[in-house]
Order: C-alpha cells, then sequence, then structure tokens
C-alpha cells in the first residue's frame, strides 16, 4: 500500500514546490506542475538505482513542508526590510555545508529547498562515496561520512554558523520524511552537536561569564 501511494505523493510534492516556485497558485502553474512531476518521476524511474528512495513518512513530510512555507515566509520578509531600508548589513558569502545526503532524492530536496528560500541558493552539490563505520561490532552504524556537501550562496555572510544550522535542520526534517532510521538518528545528532557548538552551556560557559564579571 505504502509503495502504491509513494509515487502521487513525490508527484504532489513536486507539484507544490513548482507552485511555490512560481508564487501564484493558476491552473497554468497547476497543470505545468503535474505535467513537470510527471516527467520527473518517470526520469527518475529510469535511474531506480540511484533515485530509489528510501522510505517515505507522511507525518513528517507534512512537517518539512510547513517548516519549509514558514522559512519562506520569515526570508521573504527580511528580503523586505532590506530593501525598504538599505544598508551596509548585507556581506554575501558561499558557504560549504556538509551533509548526511540519505540518497540522491534526499540531497536533490535539501538543495532546491535552499534555493527556494529568499536570501540562500544552492550554487553547487559535491557528492561523496558514505562509509558507514561500526566500531563495536554490534551491528549499529556509529558514524557516517558525508555524503555530500552543498555550496551555499548567503546573503547574509555575517551568519555563516546560522545559515549552516538552518541547513542541518532542514536536512534532518528531510531524512525524518523521506531517510532511513540511521540517517535520521546521525543527523539529529549533528544538529544537536552543532547546537552545542554555536551556544556552549555548562563548565565552560559559567567560566567564561564569570572571567567577564570579574
Amino acid at each position: 500500500m505504502r509503495a502504491r501511494l509513494r509515487i502521487p505523493a513525490i508527484m504532489s510534492w513536486l507539484t507544490a514546490l513548482w507552485i511555490m516556485l512560481w508564487g501564484d497558485l493558476t491552473w497554468a502553474n497547476l497543470l505545468g506542475g503535474i505535467a513537470i512531476a510527471g516527467l520527473v518521476v518517470l526520469v527518475a524511474r529510469l535511474d531506480s538505482a540511484s533515485l530509489r528512495p528510501t522510505y517515505f513518512h507522511p507525518h513528517w513530510a507534512l512537517v518539512y513542508v510547513a517548516v519549509l512555507i514558514w522559512q519562506l515566509v520569515l526570508s521573504n520578509f527580511r528580503l523586505a526590510i532590506e530593501i525598504l531600508t538599505p544598508s551596509d548589513g548585507t556581506h554575501t558569502a558561499i558557504i560549504a555545508v556538509p551533509i548526511r545526503g540519505g540518497s540522491n532524492a534526499v540531497v536533490n530536496l535539501v538543495a532546491n529547498s535552499i534555493t527556494l528560500t529568499p536570501g540562500t541558493m544552492t550554487v553547487d552539490v559535491t557528492r561523496h562515496v558514505r562509509e558507514e563505520f561500526d566500531y563495536d561490532g554490534d551491528g549499529i552504524i556509529d558514524e557516517m561520512t558525508a555524503g555530500a556537501v552543498l555550496y551555499v550562496h548567503c546573503l547574509y555572510g555575517q551568519d555563516i554558523e546560522a545559515v549552516r544550522l538552518q541547513v542541518l535542520r532542514l536536512e534532518e526534517l528531510a531524512l525524518k520524511a523521506f531517510g532511513s532510521d540511521v540517517d535520521r538518528s546521525l543527523a539529529h545528532a549533528d544538529v544537536i552537536a552543532y547546537e552545542a557548538k554555536l551556544h556552549p552551556t555548562g563548565g565552560d560557559g559559567r567560566r567564561e561569564s564569570t572571567e567577564e564579571t570579574s
């Protein structure tokens, strides 16, 4: 049953992305989106080895759509403020973000979602051969090398770490919707580790605050 629903779900998602890209819900955009989605699915099935998804979790797919729409709204709002109140606050930069990349479909989804968001654009994607490591021999993957590196152009170069964290969170949601359990858990660990790096707490944080006040 799930296999039968996979293609309609993918086509619906691609059609929604097409309509969001044009920014207007019309019959022409809807029919064009369905046609493009059908073509993409057809080509994808010809290359089933690289596109084979993977997995599909409807609940997390809906969460991904909701989060992406929210990011689109926030980014448009921030960009509108920047246009109406021009300043020297924009410092463009291209940053590299290693991601797990559970499959080609997930990598393409994340890369295109970044491009859809105003202020950021994926300019290149480098794929790597993923390596899995089971250090203790218990059959559970303890570590996995990055499957891809996204090169993202952003308008706000001073927020490089925030952009990286945003991409990692987006990938985590994409893997929750279309990834394996191993990819999902490791991507979640990546986000937690990066958040801890940006906002250190505990002994070191308390020691730094004590030194500043003394």
